[in-house]
């Protein structure tokens, strides 16, 4: 048998691919560009005649042409030379709708979803017809039955019939959408785990319209958690029942201790180390516990976190958490130890607001001035960040603000009231992006010299007013020395060019200043950089000079992450 066979094989594994090239005439743009793709997929042995590959070409460049609505298309395909040839088309008047007859029953009737999908399909008497916008328009209905859960929707009747001779279509739909179902019950396989808490993440109820991206947002909301290492929400469609649909949730939570490694590097504080200890399931109740250590040559910090949740592990929590800071950056050495308690929470509209009670003691050098410090601040947070893009967002804005007040009634050292707000605004249309940031801050308090050195106000760097090193923005001392400022105001505008699918160009002006009286002048700083779109956000670099002195070098600025 082997034998028989080997000339077979011989040929088939000798024989090598021809290249052929094709040159166009009388088409162009979109009939171009699909008569393209129709022909450059085909392969031909290499020793294929010329005759063979202009009659398979000439059925490919046929139905190439179809497919947009040309039926009357005259083709003609010839030889220029060797495995090269020459496409000429005259392309013919496309085909026309003669008649659409379209039955739309069900619940969908009343979806403008679906009716849309009809006005945009270009499907209408009397206008050109194509295959593709017939597919489309079917894919489409098919896509919103799945999302919007009319899960018994079927086709009666869906045909086209072409004339040729009278370059007409004639379109028959008939389509029953059925009920749209709705949400019933959320079924978790596990059942040693609290099913209310978890239940609490879905951001809707039972009876609500179905919808997959619901769906999918719960399964997010459940990864952020950060409790299991495997997760699994679908919809029970073999079992949908009087209406309703019931979700299947699948959940495997994390080892008992998790541990994690990780760093970076910033122009600002240079290469950073973090490693993170984390026992994500204490009890019953979903209680968690993380310890944190970060360092970096200015700063290095210790965190211990015991989260207890109320509603939902994600944004209705308590927090307990004590911490110490240590940091040496310019005229600034300062030792502190936190000791907090936070309550947070979520309101409809998107806002995460939280209050908070926190004792700090700190023993701090600011330029030649030393002190302990011992603060209780009873404070606020609030907060809200909106993304679409993932982790290189597209839109997006970031609002956060806060207010610390310190009183002798309390226990605190000093009379003081802290304000801090922080705006993003990021907008993208095609290549083009803008960002917009805005910091600005103040402290009530009778000298800034009252006022422990971590709380000051000081601006420059990578993420303040790149031109400038970090933090040497601020009021100075007698001898030049910096010594923090009482109010902090800073905006900075972006623009980003997309030039290639993993590269952007920007350009920048950043201004502000840190102030006590606001008499120094404002520090402006400008320039460029380059921006690459990594798998963990964007890497950014950036050339950047301070226009307060003419001295002044051009600095460069290097960061990793999201720009929200």
């Amino acid at each position: 048998m082997f034998f028989r066979l080997w000339p077979m094989l011989l040929v088939l594994f000798t024989t090598s691919i021809a290249a052929i090239d094709f040159n166009y005439q009388g088409i162009s743009g979109e009939s171009k560009d699909n008569v393209k793709v129709y022909l450059e997929a085909q392969t031909f042995p290499d020793n294929s005649s010329a005759r063979r590959i202009i009659s398979a070409s000439s059925e490919q460049t046929k139905r190439a042409l179809r497919a947009l609505g040309y039926y009357q298309s005259q083709i003609n395909i010839t030889e220029t030379g060797e495995k090269s040839f020459l496409v000429d088309v005259e392309l013919g008047e496309r085909l026309r709708v003669n008649k659409f007859e379209f039955e739309f029953v069900g619940a969908a009737n009343q979806d403008s979803r679906y009716t849309g999908a009809v006005a945009r399909s270009g499907l209408a008497e009397g206008q050109v017809f194509t295959h593709a916008a017939y597919d489309n328009l079917k894919s489409e209905f098919n896509r919103l039955a799945s999302r919007y859960g009319y899960f018994d929707a079927v086709y009666h009747k869906a045909e086209v019939k072409i004339s040729i001779v009278n370059n007409t279509a004639d379109i028959y739909l008939s389509y029953d959408s059925g009920d749209r179902y709705r949400f019933g019950d959320i079924i978790f396989t596990n059942p040693e785990l609290p099913r209310t808490m978890f239940a609490n993440l879905a951001e809707f109820s039972s009876q609500d319209h179905y919808d997959s991206q619901k769906v999918g947002e719960f399964n997010q909301r459940l990864g952020e958690t950060d409790y299991f290492q495997v997760i699994s929400v679908r919809p029970d469609i073999g079992n949908r029942h009087d209406g309703d649909i019931d979700l299947l949730v699948g959940l495997q939570l994390k080892p008992r201790d998790t541990f994690e490694v990780g760093g970076g590097i910033t122009t600002d504080i240079g290469p950073r180390i973090r490693l993170k200890w984390t026992r994500p399931w204490v009890n019953d109740n979903g209680h968690s516990i993380a310890f944190e250590i970060e360092a970096a040559e200015p700063k290095q910090s210790a965190l211990f976190v015991y989260r207890i949740p109320i509603d939902n592990p994600v944004d209705d929590y308590v927090d307990i958490q004590a911490g110490y800071i240590r940091e040496k950056t310019n005229d600034t050495e300062s030792e502190k130890t936190i000791v907090s308690t936070t309550r947070q929470w979520r309101l409809d509209n998107d806002w995460k607001p939280s209050l908070f009670l926190k004792w700090q003691h700190e023993e701090y050098r600011q330029a030649d001035q030393y002190s302990v410090s011992n603060l209780v601040l009873p404070g606020a947070n609030f907060a809200r960040l909106r993304t679409r893009g993932g982790l290189d967002p597209y839109w997006g804005d970031n609002l956060q603000a806060s207010v610390e007040v310190g009183h002798p009634y309390w226990g605190s050292d000093v009379e003081m009231l802290r304000l801090a707000t922080l705006g993003k605004w990021l907008r993208s249309y095609q290549s083009h992006r803008i960002l917009l940031r805005a910091d600005l801050g103040g402290i009530l308090v009778d000298d800034i010299t009252d006022v422990p050195a971590s709380m000051r106000f000081f601006a420059g760097g990578d993420q303040s007013i790149r031109g400038y090193d970090y933090k040497t923005i601020s009021p100075k001392n007698d001898d030049g020395q910096l010594i923090g400022g009482k109010y902090l105001t800073v905006g900075s505008v972006e623009y980003n060019y997309q030039f290639a699918e993993k590269w952007r160009w920007a350009t920048f002006v950043d201004a502000g200043t840190a102030t006590n009286d606001f008499s120094e002048p404002v520090s402006v700083g400008v320039g460029m950089g380059i921006r690459w779109l990594t798998l963990i956000g964007p890497l950014r670099l950036d050339f950047a000079k301070g226009l307060q002195n003419e001295s002044d070098p051009w600095r460069i600025h290097f960061s990793l992450g999201p720009d929200l």
